[in-house]
């Protein structure tokens, strides 16, 4: 009988075992069900519910691709602006010595041409009909398109001797852009002036709206004006070029030279200065030789009649006196 009721105890326990892992597990069971019937219920909230069910859902991503896409923006305009942005102001100086005076203003008009640009202004002074011992300068002011001002500035060199070189560029993309934008709004304020003007039914509404579309149209017109005024500064860079006609290119000898090449390119200055001064001493007596004869004679003529003067005053003074 006690053999019995342990065994019989034993099945009890097994049972109640038994039937406790089943519950669990039909939990479990039960659990993966209403979660995967609520997660139908959301995707079904998705995609066949409202328009604002759909934005509450999920606004994250949205605005993590909008802000992505703002930046990638700001990024390239920035990129932009800085490699296409800039307005260049480029300036350069040139002055040259040359033998040829007038080779050189023939090559630098060939030089102008092949470039593409043209002179805005050019004038030669010195070497007149009066003066022909003067030596010739020209000054230049060259206009070159802005892509050609590495080339031209490179073959200006050949010209001649180039003794100062001189260059500057200015950034006006501030100013450029900042008119850009006023024009801009002064051309939208004018559309909207005109808009107002085709309403209007009083004459005073209409002499107010008059005068303020010609103030408009004014500012439009000073902002143009300063737009093309850039644009032609920028498009074509300016060259100032001064050419000077020397009878011969010498290079001075720099400060690091020895002492010996520095005395020696003294000397050889001053002889060289001395032949030049005494040919041009010639140059100026040959031109001169009429005045110069006429001068002479007269101080020679001036001298024998004072010297004979001056000897009869002599012998007056020298001759004795009568006695009484």
């Amino acid at each position: 009988m006690k053999k019995r009721k342990a065994l019989a105890l034993c099945l009890s326990m097994m049972l109640l075992v038994c039937s406790a892992c089943g519950g669990g597990s039909s939990a479990n069971m039960a659990a993966e069900d209403t979660a995967a019937s609520s997660g139908a219920a959301v995707e079904y909230g998705n995609s066949g519910g409202t328009g604002m069910d759909m934005e509450l859902y999920a606004p994250s991503a949205p605005q993590e691709s909008q802000s992505t896409a703002t930046a990638e923006g700001e990024g390239g305009g920035s990129s932009v602006y800085q490699n296409s942005g800039a307005k260049l102001i480029r300036r350069a100086e040139l002055s040259i010595q040359t033998t040829q005076f007038d080779q050189t203003v023939q090559s630098l008009q060939d030089l102008v041409e092949q470039c593409g640009g043209y002179f805005e202004q050019s004038s030669v002074y010195a070497g007149s009909y009066r003066d022909v011992n003067a030596q010739r300068n020209g000054e230049y002011v060259v206009r070159i398109p802005a892509e050609k001002y590495d080339a031209f500035l490179s073959g200006s060199g050949d010209l001649g001797y180039v003794t100062q070189l001189t260059e500057s560029s200015e950034d006006i993309g501030e100013q450029y852009y900042d008119t850009e934008s006023r024009l801009k709004t002064q051309r939208t304020k004018q559309e909207r002036l005109l808009e107002l003007l085709e309403k209007a039914e009083t004459m005073e509404d209409i002499i107010a709206l008059e005068n303020a579309l010609s103030e408009v149209e004014y500012q439009i017109e000073q902002y143009t004006s300063t737009l093309n005024r850039y644009d032609a500064l920028v498009g074509f860079s300016t060259f100032n070029i001064y050419l000077n006609e020397v009878s011969k290119v010498t290079k001075e000898v720099g400060e690091t030279a020895s002492l010996g090449a520095r005395m020696a390119a003294g000397f050889r200055s001053s002889l060289e200065g001395l032949v030049n001064g005494s040919q041009q001493l010639l140059i100026w007596v040959s031109y001169n030789f009429v005045a110069l004869a006429i001068l002479i004679a007269a101080v020679a003529v001036g001298g024998i009649v004072g010297c004979r003067s001056w000897k009869k005053r002599r012998n007056i003074k020298e001759e004795p006196k009568n006695p009484e």
